[in-house]
């Protein structure tokens, strides 16, 4: 079993220095679980029998995935105050499935004094391939609790 220092050897810190245009995160995998629907569909105040009986998960559930994917490669910092987002949704998630998210910053830039980068990922069925959801977001990037 690795240690914590042992994982942080594995990852980069995360700052400007280390965020860069073309760098690929992932993959992850996870498995949506009845559970984790469930409780989502309740913080939500959800009644929609779709995600309670038929155990489809509601499509906002894993907006999220991003900070996986960028906390499997990178740590520390202060992560990042999120600018903008996009997703478009191509099939549900479900109950049981294996999910495999991986994405690429495709873009970095300062501007007016603070660090932007973009990242671009998407989900798939891990078994199948199937194309699940698409998604970006825009964050800026926060290193001691400041802006960079």
């Amino acid at each position: 079993m690795a240690s914590a220092s042992g994982e942080h050897e594995k990852r980069a810190l995360m700052c400007p220095e280390n965020v860069h245009q073309g760098m690929r995160l992932g993959p992850i995998f996870y498995v949506v679980t009845s559970e984790q629907i469930e409780k989502f569909a309740q913080a939500t105040a959800s009644s929609n029998p779709l995600f309670r009986d038929k155990q489809i998960a509601p499509p906002t559930m894993r907006l999220q995935d991003y900070a996986l994917l960028i906390a499997k490669h990178f740590y520390g910092g202060s992560g990042g105050v999120h600018a903008r987002h996009w997703n478009e949704f191509y099939a549900p998630l479900r109950a049981g499935q294996t999910i495999k998210s991986e994405g690429q910053i495709i873009k970095t830039e300062r501007k007016r004094g603070k660090f932007y980068f973009e990242l671009e990922y998407e989900s798939r069925d891990a078994e199948t391939g199937e194309l699940l959801m698409r998604q970006a977001i825009t964050s800026v990037l926060l290193v001691e609790g400041k802006f960079t």
